[in-house]
C-alpha cells in the first residue's frame, strides 16, 4: 500500500514522526491524494474556512464555509509525497476521518509531486466529475445552516488537547455570529466529563 503526505516543505527524504494534536509522535498520511493536495497549503485543512469531506451522495466534496476564501487559500503551490505504507495503521482517533493513516516508524520518501496551482488542480478535478466544490453560502444538506458542525470541531480540539479558549477564539474570529452559542458550549464543556461530552456529539462519533 501507497500512501500520501501533504507538506509545504520540499526535498524531504524521509518523514520522522511528530507530536501534533495527539498524546503520540506520527507520521501522519492519508490514502486520499486530494486530501495530501489540501493539507499541503497554509490554512487548506482548517475546518472553520473550508471543509473537504463528502456529500449526500458520497461524493468527495470542498465547501467553501467563508466568501471567496478557497481562490484566497489555494491560489499557491501545493505538493505531496508518496509513501510505503507498510509501517502505516489506519488513524481510530475521534475526528480524523476515514482515510487517515498514522505510523510510529520513521518513513522513507517514495516520490515527491509539485502541483504548480492548487486552486487549478482542484477546479481541474471538478471539471473531471471528481470532485464537487460549494462555493459558500451553498453546502450539502449533510451540514447544517447553523455551523454546528464547527462548534463540534472546536469541541473535539477541546477533547484532544485540553485547550478551551485557543480553539473556541478561532472559531469566534471567523464567525462571531456564533458567539453567543460559543459562550454557552464553553460553560457546558466545563461542567461536563470528557465521556459525557463524547457521548453528545452528533456530527463526529
Amino acid at each position: 500500500m501507497k500512501v500520501y503526505r501533504g507538506c509545504k516543505e520540499s526535498g524531504l527524504k524521509e518523514m520522522i514522526p511528530r507530536l501534533v494534536n495527539h498524546k503520540d509522535s506520527y507520521v501522519y498520511a492519508t490514502i486520499d491524494k486530494v486530501e495530501a493536495v489540501i493539507y499541503s497549503v497554509k490554512g487548506g485543512n482548517f475546518n472553520y474556512t473550508n471543509i473537504y469531506g463528502y456529500d449526500e451522495d458520497g461524493k468527495r466534496c470542498l465547501i467553501e464555509r467563508q466568501p471567496k476564501c478557497l481562490e484566497n487559500i489555494f491560489n499557491v503551490v501545493g505538493r505531496y509525497y508518496i509513501l510505503d505504507g507498510k509501517s502505516f495503521k489506519k488513524h481510530e482517533d475521534l475526528g480524523v476521518g476515514n482515510n487517515e493513516y498514522i505510523s510510529t516508524e520513521k518513513v522513507k520518501v517514495l516520490d515527491e509531486i509539485t502541483i504548480p496551482n492548487v486552486w487549478n488542480y482542484l477546479k481541474n478535478l471538478e471539471k473531471e466529475n471528481k470532485l464537487k466544490i460549494y462555493r459558500y453560502p451553498k453546502r450539502p444538506s449533510l451540514y447544517p445552516q447553523d455551523d454546528s458542525d464547527l462548534i463540534e470541531c472546536a469541541i473535539i480540539s477541546y477533547l484532544q488537547t485540553n485547550e478551551i479558549d485557543r480553539p473556541f477564539a478561532l472559531l469566534e474570529k471567523y464567525h462571531p455570529e456564533l458567539k453567543e452559542q460559543i459562550e454557552k458550549v464553553k460553560e457546558y464543556l466545563l461542567s461536563h466529563n470528557k465521556k459525557e461530552i463524547r457521548s453528545n456529539l452528533k456530527f463526529f462519533k
